[in-house]
């Protein structure tokens, strides 16, 4: 029996990238809009998360919006929370750069997020309109093996790695600074938690922590915290 074809066309209005948000002010708009669109479809279906994905189009009133694209190609979230990992290596959530995933949960995404705000202060000169080559500081975030991914973005939450690749931002996206430096606090405070856990559990085999909640690292990362 012949499988049956068809050639579907998407005729949609031409989104630009966000390095060409004109400023790093539109682009925090830009960038707020992606984030608080995001929650909805996380419950649908697993979106790649990379800064192509987020993307925006100036309204009749010059208002700069935000816009998760690419929905058409993300799968379909499965019930039973199946480990998988998607998305571009320099922003993915550290969690899922090992051998085996584990179980894809929300903060993963937030962390993701948080990859994209550091990478885009680093690179995107919105004023130039222009992405600019990968700095030395975060070339392994982009390698190939993930091991050396992992490696560079555990390196991050150390203060000294953390103040080196601030060193390079961009200075006209120096006002995101404070967004950055907030987010590296909150998630190295959540990371730092995870280890101490961890060593609990390896000293005490079969103990049981009730409070702790693995998907949002002890409420250390919900959404509202973003």
């Amino acid at each position: 029996m012949r499988e049956i074809r068809a050639i579907l066309v998407l005729n949609t209005k031409r989104h630009k990238p966000l390095w060409e948000a004109g400023s790093a002010e539109d682009f925090k708009k830009v960038f707020i809009d992606c984030v608080e669109c995001f929650p909805g479809g996380y419950f649908l279906c697993n979106l790649p998360r990379n800064e192509n994905n987020m993307v925006f189009e100036t309204t009749a009133d010059g208002t700069k919006k935000g816009i998760m694209n690419d929905w058409d190609l993300a799968p379909v979230v499965d019930e039973n929370a199946a480990t998988h990992r998607t998305g571009t290596a320099p922003f993915v959530s550290k969690d899922l750069l090992v051998a085996t995933p584990p179980p894809h949960v929300y903060r993963h995404d937030l962390e993701s997020f948080f990859y994209i705000l550091v990478w885009a202060a680093v690179h995107h000169d919105f004023l130039a309109k222009t992405r600019m080559p990968t700095v030395p500081a975060l070339v392994h975030w982009a390698s190939e093996d993930f091991e050396t991914v992992l490696e560079s973005k555990s390196y991050f939450t150390e203060i000294s790695h953390c103040e080196t690749v601030l060193s390079t931002v961009i200075p006209d996206s120096t006002t995101l600074l404070p967004w950055i430096e907030s987010l590296w606090n909150m998630f190295s405070d959540a990371f730092q938690m995870t280890q101490t856990i961890k060593r609990k559990k390896k000293s005490h085999p079969g103990s049981e922590f009730p409070d702790w909640d693995n998907a949002t690292l002890g409420d250390k990362l919900p959404f509202s915290h973003l």
